[in-house]
C-alpha cells in the first residue's frame, strides 16, 4: 500500500469549514492550545482561509471603535410606539 501523501495547499473543503468555525475562538485566544495551533497551521498553507481570517481581524477590531449610540428619549420611544400603531390599523 502506498502511503497517502498530503499535499498541504489541496484542502478538503471540510477542513476549512471546521476551522473557520474555531477562528472566533482563535481571535479571542479562547481555543485549547491544539486548536489555536491547528489554526495557525491551516491558514498558512490555505489563502482562502487566511483571507477569511485577515477579514474578521479587521471586521472586529473595526466594530470595537464604533460609539454606542446615545439612549433615545421618552418622546422618541413614544413616537414609535405611536407609528407602529397607526400601521397596523
Amino acid at each position: 500500500m502506498t502511503p497517502r501523501v498530503r499535499i498541504p495547499f489541496l484542502r478538503d473543503p471540510r477542513t476549512c469549514e471546521e476551522v473557520r468555525s474555531l477562528m472566533t475562538g482563535y481571535l479571542d485566544r479562547d481555543l485549547e492550545p491544539a486548536s489555536l495551533r491547528r489554526v495557525e497551521r491551516h491558514v498558512r498553507f490555505c489563502p482562502r482561509c487566511r483571507r477569511v481570517l485577515s477579514n474578521l481581524r479587521t471586521t472586529i477590531e473595526r466594530l470595537a471603535h464604533i460609539e454606542p449610540p446615545a439612549p433615545a428619549g421618552d418622546e422618541v420611544i413614544d413616537r414609535i410606539r405611536t407609528s407602529w400603531r397607526d400601521r397596523d390599523e
